[in-house]
């Protein structure tokens, strides 16, 4: 398991390898993948926080989330995009997940449900 860890930790960032390991050579230690990527491309993602966010609004949050009006930015509409992803997935294995409003029938018929059930909101 540990190989597997210092593996992805230390990956290469192909075509840039060579580049990196003369300034490891030079430091004297290796860089990290995501020191790495920092370094090409001004950021680094690949850690898995827009993932766990997501995660946690859909099982941990228990708020409603509705996805029905048009995303501001390329950003958000992304994150929406992986957001639809893993909820379809989460409910694909049985995991309990707030309700998702893809359309707004289902954000209508949601809230027909509840107050037909006396939860209302």
């Amino acid at each position: 398991m540990e190989d597997i860890k210092e593996e992805w930790f230390y990956r290469p960032i192909p075509p840039f390898e060579d580049f990196f390991e003369k300034i490891e050579k030079a430091l004297g230690f290796k860089l990290f993948i995501w020191q790495k990527t920092f370094i090409i491309n001004g950021y680094f993602r690949q850690y898995g926080e827009t993932t766990a966010k997501i995660i946690k609004r859909l099982t941990v949050d228990n708020i409603p989330i509705d996805l029905t009006q048009r995303p501001r930015t390329a950003r958000e509409k992304i994150e929406n995009d992986d957001l639809v992803e893993i909820y379809k997935k989460l409910q694909a294995a049985g995991v309990p997940t707030c309700p998702v409003f893809l359309t707004k029938k289902d954000k209508e018929n949601y809230f027909i449900k509840q107050r037909a059930t006396g939860k209302g909101l």
